[in-house]
C-alpha cells in the first residue's frame, strides 16, 4: 500500500504492456491514446465501430468509452474507434456504447424506439 502510494504521488502509473512491450493501457496519466492502443483499435474495431458506418480507421477518433474526465482509463478496454460524426452523436445525444465481451455494442436513445427499455445495436460484421 505504502510503494502504491508514493509511486502515486511521484506520477507513476501501472502500465499494461502488449506481447511486443507496446503499451495497452496507461491508466490515467494521459488523455490522448499512445500509437499502440490505436494500432490496437484498428485491429479490433476496422474503422468507425457504430453500427453501419464505413469510415476508414484514419477517419477515426479514439473514444473513452467512460470519458477521461469522469475518471476513466485511457485504454483498449475503454476505448472505441468513432469517426467526427459518430463521436459528436454519442457525446450530443442519449447514444450510449459499452464493450460487450471485448466488442463496442451501441444502445440506442429510448426514444427511437419507446416500447424497449434499452435497445442494443451491434453491427453485423
Amino acid at each position: 500500500e505504502q510503494v502504491r502510494e508514493l509511486a502515486c504521488n511521484a506520477g507513476i502509473i501501472p502500465m499494461v504492456l502488449g506481447g511486443a512491450g507496446q503499451p495497452l493501457n496507461v491508466g490515467r496519466k494521459t488523455r490522448t491514446f499512445p500509437a499502440a492502443i490505436r494500432r490496437t483499435l484498428v485491429t479490433r474495431d476496422r474503422g468507425c465501430a457504430f453500427p453501419g458506418c464505413g469510415r476508414p480507421p484514419r477517419q477515426c477518433d479514439a473514444h473513452h468509452i467512460r470519458h477521461w474526465a469522469n475518471g476513466g482509463d485511457t485504454s483498449v478496454d475503454n476505448a472505441v474507434l468513432l469517426c467526427r460524426h459518430h463521436h459528436t452523436l454519442i457525446h450530443q445525444s442519449e447514444w450510449d456504447v459499452k464493450l460487450v465481451t471485448g466488442i463496442p455494442t451501441f444502445y440506442a436513445p429510448a426514444w427511437l424506439d419507446p416500447g424497449s427499455t434499452r435497445n442494443e445495436v451491434r453491427d453485423g460484421t
